[in-house]
């Protein structure tokens, strides 16, 4: 491999273990290259940015982002966590199974860990600290829970996903969300074991009749954000609008039912609103620029075929490429988040992955799932940190359970996934017709 390219993968690494923004990270990797590299005119690097820019998929992105931020803001992630706590909430842990499974629907509508984070954790904390819930553990529960938005469609992660690849966005969607599922068993099963000797207070047990009125009572008021991911997941599978048309939609939806439906917003807060999302969006698009810089040069130093050699003179052994290639991704996602893990891995991986003889779909969910991994995975653990900070407890608090999650609940679901292809690869048949 050529000395300067492996000099810029170690500046790449060592701006990302100091902490610099990740945009930067990508930035100086860049600027190493041009400054130093052989290239010639590398106006062709600056056009290979914006050529990637230029894609009608990536307008989805800012639009499920902006969507996710109307609903947090707008009363809607409350109304879904009463809902699941009226069903299901008066069992014992019950409200971590709240925020399971409200993280699980959230998903459905931004797409993004970070925003599950933000919008889950700042309502849900509190709430299980009042009950007895160690801050510590709660705050740790959301970093996990908060992944299944890159499991549970539709996904920017997947998005991305099948933009760099050229893979059908429709099954990269699909294929994660049978794993997805079994990660919300898992969880769920290990809040209950380590609940066990919380000092939680529970509340009082209610007749059968009392919590059916209740039930239907928060689901009328949480009926309106409960739409959002039906129509969303409707009009893309159903053939009326392509994901990015569904962000739209959704956007559309969500501006009236916050501000006229409950009333949580006016127009003011929702400038404010797509002010963060534009911050958040802009961020996004300036890695993606750099990143697809950085990908252009690395592709044309036959990057992808030096690491497929460097594995292959390991193994040519299936399975090893797969359980290496999966090393590879956990420590990419406990440096980066998973957009700009994604960027950088998928398609770097990708020939491994074709070599080991798995599919681009399957693919999909094996890196969705690493990447979730190591966004919890300590010492680095991004999301662990964002948690933390939205919780405002310290991370030493958060490794043990940090730990028992990603050990016993997002390790099997990663092998799992990378050795069952029919996990990931059932429901894009099925409804797609794949095979």
């Amino acid at each position: 491999m050529n000395p300067l390219i492996l000099m810029d993968a170690g500046l790449l690494s060592l701006l990302l273990v100091i902490g610099v923004p990740v945009p930067f990270c990508f930035a100086g990797a860049v600027l190493l290259l041009m400054l130093f590299g052989d290239f010639g005119s590398t106006s062709f690097l600056i056009g290979a940015g914006f050529n990637k820019l230029n894609s009608i998929v990536l307008i989805a992105i800012p639009l499920y982002i902006l969507a996710g931020g109307i609903m947090g803001s707008g009363g809607i992630a409350t109304r879904l966590i009463d809902l699941a706590d009226s069903m299901i909430g008066r069992l014992r842990g019950g409200l971590g199974l709240v925020l399971i499974v409200t993280a699980a629907v959230f998903g459905a509508i931004s797409g993004m860990a970070s925003s599950a984070v933000a919008a889950i954790g700042t309502v849900m904390i509190p709430r299980m600290v009042e009950r007895g819930y160690d801050r510590g553990y709660a705050a740790t529960l959301v970093a996990a829970s908060s992944v299944l938005a890159l499991l549970i469609p539709p996904s920017a992660s997947m998005i991305l996903y099948g933009w760099v690849t050229g893979t059908s966005i429709l099954a990269c969607f699909l294929a994660p969300i049978v794993p997805g599922l079994i990660l919300v068993s898992l969880l769920a099963g290990w809040n209950m074991i380590m609940t066990r000797k919380m000092p939680i207070r529970q509340p009082e047990p209610a007749p059968l009749r009392q919590v059916g009125t209740e039930v239907i009572f928060r689901t009328k008021k949480a009926a309106a954000g409960l739409m959002m991911p039906l129509i969303i997941l409707g009009f893309i599978y159903g053939g009326i609008t392509t994901p990015t048309e569904a962000a739209a939609v959704a956007v559309v939806y969500a501006i009236p039912i916050a501000i006229y439906v409950y009333r949580e917003m006016n127009w003011k807060d929702m400038g404010q609103v797509f002010w963060r999302a534009a911050q958040t969006s802009g961020v996004l698009m300036i890695m993606i620029f750099f990143a697809s810089m950085l990908g252009r040069i690395w592709t044309l130093e036959n990057v992808p075929q030096d690491i497929l050699e460097s594995f292959l003179q390991v193994s040519d052994n299936p399975i090893v490429l797969l359980l290496l290639a999966n090393l590879f991704l956990m420590i990419i996602g406990m440096f980066m988040e998973d957009v700009s893990g994604i960027l950088l891995a998928a398609p770097l991986l990708l020939p491994v992955m074709t070599q080991a003889g798995v599919d681009p779909i399957h693919f999909a969910a094996i890196i969705a799932t690493n990447l979730g991994m190591g966004l919890i995975t300590p010492p680095t653990a991004p999301l662990l940190y964002f948690a933390a900070l939205i919780g405002k407890t310290s991370l030493s608090g958060m490794l043990k359970p940090a730990l028992v999650f990603v050990l016993f609940a997002y390790l099997p679901v990663v092998l799992l996934t990378t050795f069952v292809p029919a996990l990931s690869m059932w429901l894009p048949n099925l409804i797609l017709g794949l095979n």
